[in-house]
């Protein structure tokens, strides 16, 4: 089964959910991992990879399913990004908050990239001095730089994802796509929040949370919020007219997720 819907409210998304059992059934997950074993996937990118060049490690199959250095939610970005190769020429301008990363050595290879990692401290910086500093919710770039913004994994470590919103509407060009995957609370209408920022300090709401960073490996990155469905009306206060939450579930390119036959992607367009 091939699917790709997009959905503009938790109401829509709860109500499709009621009528497609399936996406949520782990033995249909299971027997696409099965088939996957036995034929391969064709990545957006790639193209055909035979069996013996995946990598399924374990259940978590929204970062399994390694191939080429793309997991299944990473297949998912790049299915989004190839449509926008599609509509405006190959050579797009695509910034993404990542330098260090299989993903970015990808994107070098098929368009025009901006990479950048979260280097808080000048001895962060001192120490890599050949990666550039970028802090999403204020960047150095001007209005209107980039034709395409990838934000993978990024906006759950993010203070005030409204800030890093209402950045990306200004580096990007008119009609230029802000898209990528966080790990959404997809069964709640309201954001998770663990942390938070008050004059300068960090004050946590819940039990600490981190997640991986290949800048500090030993540290990792602190989870802010766990964002959910109302990070569309966050994005359409920020001046995106229409953002959505696309769901894609895919045997063809390997595209499915752990808890549910699918992965959910952000999408918000620029005016």
């Amino acid at each position: 089964m091939e699917v790709s819907l997009e959905f503009r409210s938790f109401g829509e998304w709860m109500a499709w959910r009621r009528d497609n059992a399936w996406a949520i059934d782990s033995q249909h997950i299971a027997n696409i991992v099965a088939d996957i074993r036995r034929g391969g996937l064709i990545d957006p990118l790639w193209g055909y990879i035979p069996p013996d060049k995946i990598d399924i490690g374990g259940a978590n199959y929204r970062e399994g399913l390694i191939a080429e250095g793309l997991n299944s939610r990473l297949r998912a970005v790049c299915l989004a990004l190839v449509e926008e190769m599609l509509v405006k020429g190959p050579r797009l301008s695509v910034y993404a908050s990542e330098w260090v990363s299989p993903f970015a050595n990808v994107m070098r290879r098929f368009v025009a990239y901006q990479g950048s990692e979260y280097l808080p401290t000048p001895e962060d910086r001192a120490k890599h001095p050949e990666i550039r500093h970028e802090d999403v919710m204020a960047t150095t770039f001007a209005d209107g730089s980039f034709d395409a913004y990838i934000t993978n994994e990024v906006l759950e470590h993010v203070p005030i994802v409204e800030a890093a919103l209402l950045e990306a509407n200004r580096i990007l060009a008119p009609g230029g796509l802000f898209f990528g995957t966080f790990p959404m609370a997809y069964a709640s209408a309201r954001t998770v929040r663990k942390a938070e920022l008050r004059d300068g300090q960090i004050v946590h709401l819940t039990e600490p949370e981190y997640h991986g960073n290949p800048i500090d490996p030993s540290g990792g990155s602190l989870v802010f919020n766990i964002p959910a469905w109302d990070i569309l009306d966050q994005a359409r206060n920020s001046g995106f007219p229409d953002p959505r939450i696309r769901f894609i579930s895919s045997r063809r390119h390997g595209i499915l997720g752990a808890e549910i036959c699918g992965i959910l992607l952000f999408l918000a367009q620029r005016k």
